[in-house]
Formats: structure tokens, sequence, C-alpha cells
């Protein structure tokens, strides 16, 4: 029988030069099924990264990393994920994409809590969110343990972790059969399997992305690295045509369209390449940023830099990272990469050239290097999520925005309409370009806290709803009247399908504004932070020479029909007349209309 083997997969420290393509980096090892047993070209189990790769490589230090974990645990392996992370936003059970809501996403997700008392309580179980993010996740962290570091389910014990925990799965958030409103959605974690972390979803050109989304949405979970190598023959759902998923896997290891079993240690990149990266923040950069990957709008792309040139990893498999308003994942390591004055200014990278500016340096100390080199983004995203129906309907940045920065619905029918420009916010005392997304959703306010707990989508889709009129015209009826707010703030105080309220206080979250009924039936206005946009940094798609805002002089801001200051930013999509409403950059800025009148003056 001949034995399966190939190169232990490249987990040490990611080095800013590739590794000579001479020699393989690493002696051929055997790979190993779930039970440690060397497998076969001839077998038919998926193979663990876990026994295999951790065989030399310590799996737990690596699987610390925040890719693995996303908010679940902290660098030291401490689980942080709890049903009293936030006691300001209670519904936020961690700082990461498991646990952390965000209203900015297209079907608002909330992660249910550990312990429930009911279903009224919960939305989308654990076993929801590798199902439907274990495409992206490369697995290890929530992916295989549960909230108290238990394996969803061991194959030798032939235990689920609740049982050594004495928790009752039925209301447990990672094992009960509900989410998102269905009460037979099941978490089956002793068919699926656990998400091992995938060593080759970074370190192996040509790895298929599409068919571990395959695999994943059908529940195979502990199949996704060897399908995701190549090994494998799936057969999908005929009933799934948007989102496929696997109703069969024929596992095959002699299969060589992406990784070729025998050869794999001259495959194995040390150095993730820009697509590895792409395929999971391609999506996520352009839907939420607008984010363009190609050599014609990046400088640093065109200059022959990647990813981890600006993102380098440590042992722990930390990334590099900034400072960035909406990721909150492990805030101990912002600022660990180079900033543009680093690079530029302060010569870390001697092959940076150092800028030279004509104007004052006072304009370095108020604004943000991107901010002027990302003038303008070439790509359409994702600008309104409006959840008020409970299918979230998506506006998008060409809606809303155009490239005439002054006037954001142009009659030019010739201008691209995939051009849009930032909106402009002072964060830690900077000017910075931002993307800003609008969220609006119903909510239960606590007027005790003052806060808004948002509806999870199922009971929204499940009350009868009022009429609605299309106001704006666009052929999708929006709830944005008065009297359309205050019926579904009345039918908000009903009862959901387990006979619990659907709220306690209806609100509605909008345009920076609250509505709620007043005592004496009406609609009342509230101005309330949740409200407020959601902003998301632009730090890439970096624009220099003729392209940066300032190459033609002082007029490009300091004018009369100034495109800087007075550039239009969307904050309420329909007002009550469906019609958006609009301010002006300045006015996100920290500047007042008396300091304004005198910017827009000077030469």
């Amino acid at each position: 029988m001949i034995l399966l083997v190939f190169v232990s997969f490249s987990l040490f420290l990611i080095f800013p030069r590739a590794i000579s393509s001479q020699a393989p980096s690493h002696e051929k090892i055997i790979l190993r099924g779930f039970d440690g047993i060397p497998l076969t070209l001839e077998s038919k189990s998926p193979y663990s990264p876990k026994k295999t790769c951790g065989a030399c490589h310590d799996y737990q230090r690596i699987t610390s990393g925040y890719h693995f974990q996303q908010g679940r645990a902290d660098g030291t392996g401490k689980i942080i994920v709890s049903d009293t992370y936030d006691e300001k936003y209670p519904w936020s059970l961690s700082s990461g994409l498991f646990g952390k809501h965000s209203p900015a996403s297209p079907d608002s997700s909330q992660l249910t809590r550990k312990v429930n008392r009911n279903f009224s309580e919960m939305d989308k179980s654990s076993f929801h969110f590798v199902q439907n993010c274990g495409a992206c996740h490369p697995g290890g962290g929530w992916g295989e343990f549960d909230r108290k570091g238990n394996p969803y389910y061991t194959e030798e014990t032939k235990k689920f972790g609740y049982e050594l925990s004495g928790d009752d799965p039925v209301v447990d958030g990672d094992y009960t059969p509900f989410s998102a409103g269905d009460e037979k959605y099941g978490a089956p974690w002793d068919r699926s399997g656990g998400s091992e972390a995938d060593c080759l979803i970074c370190h192996l050109k040509g790895y298929h992305w599409k068919e571990r989304g395959e695999v994943f949405r059908g529940r195979f979970f502990k199949h996704g690295p060897t399908v995701g190598a190549g090994w494998a023959t799936v057969k999908l759902s005929p009933e799934e045509e948007r989102n496929p998923k696997a109703v069969l896997v024929d596992i095959d290891y002699t299969k060589k369209e992406a990784a070729d079993c025998e050869n794999l240690h001259l495959q194995i990149v040390r150095r993730p390449s820009d697509e590895n990266c792409w395929s999971c923040h391609a999506i996520y950069g352009e839907r939420k940023r607008g984010y363009d990957w190609n050599l014609e709008a990046d400088i640093h792309k065109a200059k022959g830099m990647d990813c981890v040139s600006c993102h380098p990893g440590d042992k722990e498999h930390n990334f590099a990272k900034g400072n960035s308003l909406q990721q909150t994942v492990r805030d101990d390591l912002d600022n660990t990469m180079n900033s543009c004055e680093d690079c530029h200014y302060k010569r870390k990278d001697r092959r940076a050239p150092r800028f030279k500016h004509p104007y004052s340096p006072k304009h370095m100390r108020r604004i943000a290097c991107q901010t002027c080199h990302l003038p303008y983004r070439s790509v359409v995203a994702e600008l309104v999520y409006d959840h008020t129906n409970g299918d979230t309907q998506i506006h998008e940045t060409s809606k809303f925005l155009s490239p005439d920065p002054l006037d954001p619905k142009p009659s030019h029918a010739r201008e691209r309409t995939e051009i849009w420009y930032p909106a402009l916010k002072e964060f830690k005392g900077k000017i910075i370009p931002v993307k800003s997304a609008i969220a609006i959703y119903w909510g239960d306010m606590d007027e005790k806290a003052n806060v808004v707990r948002p509806i999870p989508h199922w009971k929204i889709r499940e009350f009868k709803k009022p009429s609605l009129k299309d106001d704006d015209g666009d052929g999708i009826p929006e709830v944005n009247s008065l009297d359309e707010i205050r019926s579904f703030l009345i039918a908000l105080r009903g009862k959901d399908r387990f006979g619990n309220p659907i709220a306690n206080l209806p609100v509605l979250i909008k345009g920076g504004f609250l509505y709620r009924l007043d005592k004496k039936g009406g609609v009342e206005k509230i101005l309330h932070d949740q409200a407020q946009s959601i902003d998301f940094s632009l730090n890439h798609n970096v624009r220099s020479g003729s392209l940066a805002i300032g190459f033609r002089g002082c007029k490009d801001c300091h004018s009369k029909k100034s495109p800087f200051f007075l550039r239009k930013v969307l904050i309420d999509p329909y007002d009550e007349k469906g019609r958006p409403v609009y301010v002006e950059a300045w006015e996100q800025m920290g500047i007042d209309k008396e300091k304004l009148d005198r910017i827009l003056m000077e030469q």
C-alpha cells in the first residue's frame, strides 16, 4: 500500500521574502486521518490538518491567532466570548465576527448567547456560524471548540461538549437545534465534525475556495481542508442554485488539479500570495469599502508590493494591522504595521520615496495621508442596509452617490456610476476618509440604559406587517412615512410564535434618529447614537501623482465650490417623502460654519 505523503505545512513566521524554489522547505511527512492513522491514495476519509501538521508544528499556538479566533479568545488562549462581554450592548458577545453584532451586514446576524431561557431569546447558533461563515474562516477556534473550551464532538469518546459540561443542549447557543427562527435547523456536530485549522488556505496556490464553501453549506465541516486541496469530487443539491451546497463528497487522493499529494512539498508556499488573501478579503473589501484589487487602482501593488509587504505575520499567525474603525479584534495589535509616515517620512523602508509637499506642514498634522491619496472609489459598494422587512434590502453607492461629489444625482448619463467619493470624518485629531454605511432596523429599547437591542430578523419576518408605499419610486416599498412607522411600532407590540413579546418598547433606528410612540400614540423622533452611520476606514487603493487631492494646488480644496469640504454625504436614504437626505462633509469634520467660510476663502 502506497503511503500518502506530503510536506509539513509552513506555519512559522511569514518572512518578507519568498523562500527559494530550488529546494523544498520541509521533508515529506505522512498524511493522517482524524484518528491519527496514516492515509493511503486509496483512502476515502478526510485528512486532519491537526494530526498531520500538528505533529511538527504547535497547533495550539498557531490557532491562537486572531484569524482563527475572531473574538472567541485572546492572544493567550483565554476564552473571552461571553454572555456578559459587553455591559453597554449586551447582545454583542465578543469583539469579533464570532459574537459582535453588526447591523451593516446582509442579515444583521446575532450570535445566540451560550445560556438561554427559551427560543424567543435566540438568533443564530454556533453551528449556523460555522456552516455559513466557514468558507472563509480558516478553521480552529470557534470552528472546533465551544464556549467552555470543549470540542463540539469527540470521535474517540462519542461525546458532545455539552455532555462534559452538563448543559442543556436545547437552549445552549453552541448546540441548540434552533437557529434563525428554525426549530429544526439542527446542530449535528457528530456528522459534520469540527472545522480544523486549514493550513492550505494560505499556503497553497490554486486552493479550491468555491468547493470549500459548498461543503460547509452542506455541513461537511471536517471535509473542508480535503476538498479545498482538490482531493474530492462534490455533488451539489439541485435545489440550491444561488448558494450551492454539497450533498455528497467523494474523496480521491489521486486528483492533482490543485494539490499533488506526492509532490505537495514542491507546491507549498511559505509566503501567502495575494490571491489567497483576496479569496476572503476581496469580497468583504469590495462590499464594505469599494476596494479594487488591480495594478491601476493601487500604487503599492503597481510597484510590486503584496499583502504581506505591509501585513507580515508572526509565529502565532497574527498579521500586522493598523487601527481600523470597525475592526475591533485584538486591539492590542493595532498599529503593528508601518504607517504611511513610517515608510515615507521616518524612512523605515529605504525603498519608499520621501514625500515632498509644497504646502504648510500643518496639513500633515491635521489630515491623514489617506485622505488625499484615496480621493475617490471606482468600485460600487454597499451603502444602505434596510432590515425593516426581515429580509435585508441593500442599496449600493451607485444609487445615492456619483462621480460629482457636489451633486449626488447628476443628469450626465455618460458618467460612470461606479465612481463615488468617501465621506470625511475626524478621528483622533485627524481627518480621515471613510465609507459610511447606513443601517435601518427595528429594536427593543431599554429606557434605563438608553440602548436599543436589535430585533432578530426571524421575528420581523413572521409578524403580520402593515402595508407600505413606494415613495421614492424605485419599485421597492420602504418604511419612511410617520404613518407607516407608527403602524409598524404598534404591530411590534405583539407576540412571537412562542407567546413572548416581540419588543417591550419597539423603536425604529433610521437616518440618525430613533423613532418611538409617544404617550399620545404619535411618533416621536429623537437623535440617537445608535442611529448614526457606521463608518469603515479606507486605507487601500492608494493613488499618487496627478490623482491625489492637492496636485493642482490650493484650489483643490480652498474654493467656493470645494469638492473636499462641500462634498455630499448620505445620512438617510429616504425621508418622510421618500427623498434622500445629505449633509456636507465639513459638518462631520469638526468644523463650524465660521471656520468653513474662512477656509474656503484661503488661497
